[in-house]
């Protein structure tokens, strides 16, 4: 949409994923399935990778630093498993239309419960909401001006976990929200929200290196692609959020 204009199945990639998870891993206990604690149990990360987000004439992508914490206990009715991650990012946008603007703050945030499936606890479903909010105010390098940009998104989850060092995720997209305040940049124009129905995203994480055993120790490569088609149109001029790409990748240290 102006004045900034934010328009390969990727199954192959779950696919690859889960082969990946049947490799044995140095230090791992891979031959164990993955169970549900008796007592319950909370899990840490730190880490550092890489956002980008891309739509068919521009690009918004930079370093990102993130959060994560993992609660485990016995199923009980309720979710045997919530996950929560808060990401920072500063980002550079491009574009053939409108140029570029360095700097650019993104918040992110998620978070998810999930139900264990089958006595084994590998796998789970259930639900997950995000929240991406960007800022885009100032002038391109065009003289076009920016404006804020707030993306919500509700998921129907599947889980699956090979051990504890390996698990992947997909998601169908439940609904979505894009609220733009189009007046911060051009006060003659509308604040707009479109809603988004369809999407899908995929999701790994893998721990190849593992500390001494007992120490509970480890490092996490990880990745996340998420893909989401056109929303809806609003207003007299039509307004819509083109289809859209996302990539994450990332290294965590986990505790």
């Amino acid at each position: 949409m102006t004045p900034f204009k934010l328009g390969r199945r990727p199954w192959p990639l779950l696919a690859v994923c889960l082969a990946l998870q049947t490799l044995p891993v140095a230090h791992a206990q891979d031959t164990e399935a993955a169970q549900s604690p008796a007592e319950p149990s909370k899990t840490w990360a730190v880490g550092a990778g890489w956002w980008r987000y891309s739509e068919p004439d521009m690009k918004l992508e930079g370093p990102q630093l993130t959060l994560y914490g993992r609660y485990d206990r016995a199923p009980s009715g309720w979710p045997d498993r919530l996950e929560a991650e808060l990401g920072a990012a500063s980002l550079h946008y491009s574009s053939r239309s409108s140029g570029n603007l360095s700097h650019v703050p993104m918040l992110r945030g998620q978070a998810s419960a999930l139900w264990q499936l089958e006595a084994s606890g590998q796998w789970r479903a259930g639900l997950q909401v995000e929240a991406t909010w960007v800022d885009l105010r100032g002038t391109t390098t065009s003289g076009y001006g920016g404006y804020e940009r707030l993306n919500s998104k509700a998921w129907a989850v599947l889980q699956y976990e090979h051990s504890s060092t390996a698990s992947a995720e997909a998601g169908l997209l439940l609904r979505g929200r894009q609220q733009s305040w189009l007046s911060q940049a051009n006060p003659n124009l509308p604040d707009i929200t479109n809603t988004q129905k369809r999407g899908v995203y995929l999701a790994y994480r893998h721990s190849p290196w593992q500390s001494a055993e007992g120490t509970g120790l480890s490092l996490r490569p990880w990745i996340r692609y998420t893909r989401v088609s056109d929303s809806d149109q609003v207003g007299a001029d039509r307004w819509y959020e083109p289809n859209n790409r996302t990539w994450q990748i990332g290294l965590e240290g986990r505790w």
